[in-house]
């Protein structure tokens, strides 16, 4: 898909025509009171004209450029004041191209607007068109509070009251407010004109979300829109998209376009401070997903594409996720939501992983994006090797009850054992509603256990491998990407309790994360010498084994227990 992509950006830009230039208002010729028309999709798929008229220039608002101050009337802005949609949406005077109305102020009195002068928004045409592959780049967003730039609004199909209050905390921090949002059909779209609609999707295919805008210019197969950054991302490969405009959603503070974006009709190749630029026919590349979700009320699967960006794709991936779950479930109230994730990757070795959860409590859906989050972040932002992400399998059951409990305290039956007994132990457990109950479980020493006093200690996975990491520091990173994906599978499963068992003898633990307990003092002097510092790590206590018991519910808590080897 990659060589593919690019094999036809190559060609495009081979074959571009070589267009004479376009004529535009230097900001130098601008003066208060001239009068020109804009150009917008308010509803349907055509542009519509609107009035401006230039209020002065506000000289190095940037290191390096201008905001034009215009007063927008006509198209009813005079009600909704500027739009957010707006973003692009051209201004011209006499023919000529003045800029792109790109910055609004929340709560005015009047549709002011600042204009990103096209001089500067050429310039991104110039620029270099390469990504490199593997960098994980700083995504912009403190900037739009310092230049006044209305959020980027970014229709979601599927649109409730829920889905806002889940993904309003992602999307705000890439600048992005949600907006209700459909799906476009192949004629039903803007023509990608000067003034027509234009989207960034982020998510494409059984669920859509895609950011709107307006294109600012054209020239052949290639496109400028937006006036501002969308993520201030440098060179990209992002879905470009059509679609129509549905209505404007008035507002006291910022209105906004209801946008239904259409299917990818090309790239966006540039993410800069004064506007974004795309190719009409190339391909980006997106990571494929395929959802099944399953509960005692319904069965459906879905497909869908995510935006292919080191972080971009750790944010939509579980977005997309959330989307098709409440199409199918809706607002399910007490439940629990058992999740596999089975990621497919492009590379020699260990090329996949399953990481599976179980979430239950009161909001197991912001449970599930956040640690999916967390871990996909993880994954990408390594700084072993690029992380190339080829496909994603999610399983998604829901179970009808919260499925939930603390663990108060344990207790062995036996307080002498010996090697090679097995035994019972009993762990107090209270549920949500303050229940307490006493589940007895067995376990066995090991043959080889020495005799003297052993530590065991009962914790969830994620807790015992946070315990795992303290205890070694920085032998315990993973230092291979097969490392990392090891770890990820052996994680969550929050339905189960790990069980280990420690003595208080000194061993060492060594850089593939092997330990060697109870090492023998030679062994220790001669691993511990100074040349070898940095790939063994002395620890207090020595893990014997570890045993994992599984549970019919989400376990959170500890509890430690002392018994004497014979």
């Amino acid at each position: 898909m990659r060589l593919r992509f690019r094999i036809l950006l190559l060609l495009a830009m081979a074959c571009r025509t070589v267009y004479p230039a376009l004529p535009i208002i230097p900001v130098d010729s601008l003066k208060p009171g001239m009068k020109g028309t804009g150009y917008s999709v308010f509803s349907g798929t055509k542009p519509e004209p609107f009035q401006v008229e230039i209020i002065d220039v506000m000289h190095r608002t940037t290191p390096r450029g201008d905001i034009i101050l215009a007063r927008l009337s006509g198209a009813g802005l005079e009600q909704t004041g500027v739009i957010a949609g707006m973003s692009g949406s051209p201004v011209y005077i006499d023919g000529r191209l003045v800029g792109a109305v790109a910055y609004a102020w929340a709560f005015a009195k009047e549709p002011i607007a600042g204009i990103t002068p096209a001089g500067e928004m050429l310039k991104i045409w110039e620029l270099p068109d390469t990504v490199k592959t593997g960098a994980v780049r700083q995504l912009g967003s403190g900037y739009r509070s310092e230049l006044n730039l209305p959020p980027v609004p970014v229709a979601l199909s599927g649109f409730s009251s829920r889905l806002e209050a889940l993904v309003t905390p992602v999307l705000s921090r890439h600048g992005l407010v949600p907006v209700a949002g459909g799906i476009a059909g192949g004629d039903d779209t803007a023509e990608l004109v000067p003034g027509g609609a234009v989207g960034v999707a982020l998510i494409d295919g059984d669920v859509r979300a895609a950011a709107i805008g307006t294109i600012t210019a054209r020239e052949g197969n290639r496109i400028l829109a937006f006036g501002h950054p969308m993520f201030l991302a440098g060179a990209v490969r992002l879905p470009l998209t059509g679609g129509r405009i549905h209505s404007v959603l008035p507002s006291l503070n910022i209105s906004a376009k209801l946008f239904s974006p259409s299917k990818p009709v090309g790239v966006v190749n540039q993410d800069r401070l004064t506007g974004i630029s795309g190719i009409i026919g190339p391909e980006a590349p997106m990571i494929p997903v395929r959802v099944h979700i399953q509960s005692p009320v319904t069965d459906d699967s879905y497909r869908f594409r995510v935006a292919d960006h080191e972080q971009l794709t750790p944010d939509f991936l579980p977005v997309g996720l959330i989307q098709t779950v409440l199409q199918t479930e809706g607002m399910m109230e007490d439940y629990a939501l058992e999740t596999r994730l089975d990621l497919i990757f492009a590379r020699s070795g260990r090329n996949r992983v399953e990481i599976r959860h179980l979430f239950s409590g009161t909001e197991p859906l912001s449970q599930m994006m956040e640690k999916f989050s967390a871990e996909l972040a993880l994954l990408f932002g390594n700084p072993i090797e690029p992380v190339r992400l080829c496909e994603v399998r999610a399983e998604l059951n829901f179970h009808p009850g919260r499925r939930i409990c603390q663990l108060i305290s344990a207790r062995s039956e036996r307080s002498q054992v010996q090697p090679g007994d097995s035994f019972g132990i009993f762990l107090r457990l209270r549920d949500y509603r303050g229940e307490e109950t006493e589940k007895r479980v067995m376990l066995t020493i090991p043959p080889a256990t020495p005799p003297g006093p052993l530590t065991l200690t009962f914790t969830s996975r994620d807790e015992f491998l946070n315990q795992e990491l303290g205890d070694a520091g920085e032998l315990a990173q993973p230092k291979s990407l097969d490392g990392l994906l090891l770890m990820l599978s052996e994680s969550g499963r929050e339905d189960e309790l790990v069980i280990a068992g420690y003595v208080r003898r000194s061993g060492l633990r060594l850089s593939n994360q092997a330990e060697l307990p109870q090492a023998p003092p030679s062994i220790q002097r001669v691993l511990g010498v100074p040349r070898s510092l940095g790939e063994v790590r002395q620890v207090p206590a020595s893990r014997l084994f570890k045993t994992v018991v599984p549970l019919d519910r989400v376990v959170v808590g500890s509890a430690t227990v002392e018994v004497e080897v014979k």
